[in-house]
């Protein structure tokens, strides 16, 4: 016989997310991999009927309650489901009835495989002829747009000197603008084709994200309030990666304000997720919110957000936010967002504290 303590790390260390309920439906057991595949962590989930934790997933309740009234196993049924924080997620899940030794059933067991990464080969391979594509046109054409980007920057603000003011003062200035705006363009597709390797260092979080206020422009009628834990430890990570993360979520915050309103930036220590990630045995984890009193976001623009190229801005790229995706599950952290129309968005980050990593003495 296991010993129960030897049970309950075998449990706590599973691929899958495992969880298991009662014969009254309450949730007893809730492992590591559930919590990252859900998003929600065990100290929300155990003691509650599996039904309240998963309203917003009729299939996979139909499945739980269908398991449990009939006693029969169900095997690989996949579907998506929604997370606590992000998109919706797809997965597999195989749901068992548990019995005792007098033969009556106890309860269910089910596991829980993530199935993003398993995607269909076809759409796989859509995508990386996508990408491959970007970096290809990207690579090839960089220097043979940015070169003469430069000179048309180089002659207009030669014009521009030369003339006193009027239209032409007037059209010069557009086409630095508009340079400048196509030159970003370029930039940010180089990023998202090629992104750099990370260089992985203990970061103070609070200096990167102060760093990053110094760089924002605050319009009149926007305030942004600081609620930091002092007790923070240091993150590991990439600091100039991460500048660029929170410049973009800092930014998109302030522009999504008309008018007057107010950013907070919330930083903790989250003593409710303990990840388990490939090669490492457990990670603590610190967040990063980021929230403002804007206008918000559609739902049906909400689910786009990551989605490259994707923008609801005039003279945005779309590609600031996949970017920032990626750069935090390169960092094997967690992404989420939430917003409505009207009443505003909040971003939130978890990235893992740092341990035995190379210290950065600049930050």
């Amino acid at each position: 016989m296991i010993p129960p303590s030897l049970s309950e790390s075998i449990i706590e260390n599973l691929a899958e997310g495992l969880i298991y309920f009662d014969s009254s439906t309450i949730i007893a057991a809730y492992n590591q991999m559930a919590e990252k595949i859900t998003g929600m962590p065990s100290s929300f989930a155990v003691g509650r009927s599996f039904a309240d934790v998963f309203s917003r997933d009729c299939w996979l309740v139909d499945m739980l309650r269908k398991t449990l009234e009939e006693g029969k196993v169900i095997a690989e049924c996949e579907g998506t489901i929604s997370q606590r924080f992000g998109s919706p997620l797809p997965v597999v899940v195989t749901a068992s009835p548990v019995f005792g030794t007098d033969g009556r059933q106890k309860g269910v067991v089910a596991t829980m495989r993530d199935l993003s990464g398993i995607r269909p080969l076809e759409l796989d391979s859509l995508r990386k002829e996508r990408l491959a594509c970007i970096g290809v046109f990207a690579a090839s054409i960089a220097h043979e747009i940015k070169n003469p980007l430069g000179g048309m920057r180089g002659v207009a603000q030669l014009l521009s000197r030369k003339v006193s003011g009027g239209e032409l003062r007037e059209y010069s200035d557009i086409i630095i603008k508009e340079v400048d705006r196509l030159n970003k363009l370029i930039e940010e597709i180089l990023d998202f084709s090629k992104p750099k390797e990370l260089k992985l260092r203990s970061l103070n979080i609070h200096k990167i994200l102060d760093n990053v206020l110094v760089l924002v422009a605050r319009p009149r009628g926007v305030s942004i309030s600081l609620e930091y834990d002092p007790s923070l430890p240091h993150i590991r990570g990439d600091g100039e990666q991460l500048t660029q993360v929170f410049m973009n979520f800092i930014k998109n915050a302030i522009e999504a304000i008309e008018g007057s309103g107010e950013v907070r930036i919330l930083t903790r220590m989250v003593t409710d997720f303990h990840l388990v990630e490939e090669g490492l045995k457990g990670i603590k984890m610190v967040s990063v919110e980021v929230r403002d009193d804007g206008r918000g976001i559609r739902p049906e623009n909400l689910e786009k957000v990551f989605t490259p190229f994707f923008t609801t801005k005039p003279t945005g790229t779309g590609l600031g936010m996949a970017i920032a995706y990626k750069v935090i599950k390169d960092h094997g952290g967690l992404f989420g967002i939430e917003s409505s129309p009207g009443a505003g968005t909040k971003v939130v980050v978890y990235l893992p504290v740092a341990e035995e990593v190379v210290k950065d003495n600049g930050e």
